[in-house]
């Protein structure tokens, strides 16, 4: 990458944390498109249009980077996002296990693919693929889940989870304040 397209990322990077998506887009647009070859490039653009709600063009840019560069979880998380607003769900949840292949321990993978399934009412799978991302990381991974609005159904079982925990090792989770 030039030092003037590191600049103008720079720029476009203020603008974002800023609020004004759409500055930091018109500050993007300065580059040519084949800057987005560039991946640093290229996931701030997706960055930038997510924050501007237009998922079918950030999934378009994300989803030729999962064969180009499977590797890079950004791609599988962001190409998952964008298609869940832009499509589907069912879509979102394709691709997502398309990254397990590629990410089997990532967890937040585990933890998407729970959202997604118990928005899509398979709870047993949802219990699964939490309960995997509940290991390697359960305070913060209850605290989220039981925050989340796409695992309502589940919170029951996430304070029982939580609750098994606390008694098994405190360790695990410090008592609640």
């Amino acid at each position: 990458m030039t030092p003037e397209t590191a600049a103008t990322c720079q720029r476009a990077l203020g603008f974002l944390e800023l609020g004004m998506a759409e500055d930091a887009w018109n500050e993007m647009s300065e580059l040519p498109a084949a800057h987005d070859e560039h991946s640093p490039v290229r996931q701030l653009r997706v960055e930038i249009l997510g924050r501007m709600g237009r998922w079918g063009d950030a999934a378009a840019l994300c989803l030729p980077m999962l064969e180009k560069e499977p590797s890079e979880i950004f791609w599988w998380i962001q190409g998952a996002y964008a298609q869940r607003r832009a499509h589907s769900i069912e879509a979102a949840d394709a691709i997502l296990r398309g990254a397990l292949a590629h990410h089997p321990p990532e967890g937040i993978v585990l933890y998407n693919l729970a959202c997604y399934a118990c928005v899509q009412g398979r709870m047993d799978e949802a219990k699964d693929f939490l309960n995997r991302t509940i290991h390697a990381d359960p305070e913060n991974v209850i605290a989220m889940a039981l925050k989340d609005e796409d695992l309502v159904a589940l919170r029951p079982w996430v304070l029982q989870r939580e609750a098994e925990l606390r008694a098994s090792s405190f360790e695990y989770l410090p008592p609640k304040p």
